[in-house]
């Protein structure tokens, strides 16, 4: 049942969280290894999942449309919800500290760690093609859009605000892309140790956000009214709302857009907030907790909220 696997893939990022609240109490993970720890992440086991997914990823023909459509569609999905982030940010008056990250989260969800497997239950290796592709363009805004929203805030030039965009994740996705256009595979000697490395990013990351809950102020987290203002916005009003613009549109549309193309971007936007933009705001030095308080609440909530945007999906039929 679709229900379980969102449960059950929520309980084992639990586990894995709590892995790494019970390492940071025991010392294992302290404040010093937790920063490393991110580093090894985003330079390391990020950009060898990245690059590695596309391999795993093979485009026959009959699909191409309907991937070039998705692509097309998940651009103006994640900027239409930036822009939904960045008019809340505005309406609840945030800090200029705390807007970037909240318009950053508003538009970028967990769709690799919990995404990709709600999704290939639900829709097969098509489904999960089309998440990928979603997923690349969520990975190229988070790495330009993204880390310019979240240093809005700070007095950097242009030049260093380049320099955080051509990075080792950046490169692994446009490397990745290029190969899986030209048909390309990786070599098995390449590819099985890198594609290792990989996989051990969501559990190195789970471990990074119990090591921030740890070392962080829960009370003090849970208690900012964005958090909650965010987690209805991007997990409920947009999907919905995206749900009912599709709806539109396809009762105009000379030619429908498959239901499958809608229902995969729709979960994926509405998964809850994205792990790795805890790291990219450590990364890029600013505060992190907001992030992890982002990351916390909103993936408890999608226990409830995920599968009642997938019942909500069945008004597409």
């Amino acid at each position: 049942m679709p229900v379980n696997v969102i449960t059950n893939q929520i309980f084992m990022l639990g586990i894995l969280l709590l892995v790494g609240l019970v390492a940071s109490r025991f010392k294992i993970i302290t404040p010093v290894t937790k920063d490393f720890l991110a580093r090894i992440i985003i330079n390391i086991t990020l950009p060898a999942m990245l690059f590695t997914n596309f391999s795993k990823i093979n485009l026959t023909p009959h699909l191409l449309g309907n991937s070039l459509l998705c692509l097309l569609l998940s651009i103006s999905v994640l900027i239409f919800m930036l822009l939904m982030g960045w008019l809340s940010s505005r309406i609840l008056n945030l800090k200029p500290e705390d807007s970037g990250i909240f318009r950053i989260h508003s538009m970028l969800g967990n769709i690799m760690y919990l995404g990709f497997p709600v999704i290939s239950s639900l829709f097969g290796n098509e489904g999960l093609l089309y998440a990928s592709i979603f997923a690349l363009v969520s990975n190229i805004l988070m790495w330009t859009v993204g880390v310019m929203t979240i240093s809005s805030g700070r007095d950097r030039s242009f030049l260093q605000n380049l320099k955080h965009v051509l990075n080792p994740n950046s490169i692994a996705i446009v490397a990745g892309f290029l190969l899986f256009l030209a048909s390309l595979k990786i070599p098995n000697l390449l590819l099985d140790p890198l594609s290792g490395l990989g996989a051990s990013n969501t559990y190195l990351s789970m471990m990074y956000i119990g090591a921030v809950l740890y070392f962080a102020s829960i009370r003090n987290m849970v208690g900012r009214k964005s958090i909650y203002f965010l987690s209805l916005n991007k997990m409920i009003i947009v999907p919905l709302m995206l749900i009912g613009i599709f709806a539109i549109l396809n009762s105009f549309l000379a030619v429908k857009i498959d239901t499958i193309v809608i229902s995969v971007i729709v979960m994926q936007a509405a998964m809850p907030c994205m792990v790795n933009v805890v790291i990219l705001a450590n990364y890029l030095g600013e505060d992190d907790s907001l992030a992890t308080a982002n990351v916390f609440l909103t993936t408890i909530l999608s226990i409830v909220t995920l599968p009642l945007i997938l019942l909500s999906l069945k008004f597409l039929a």
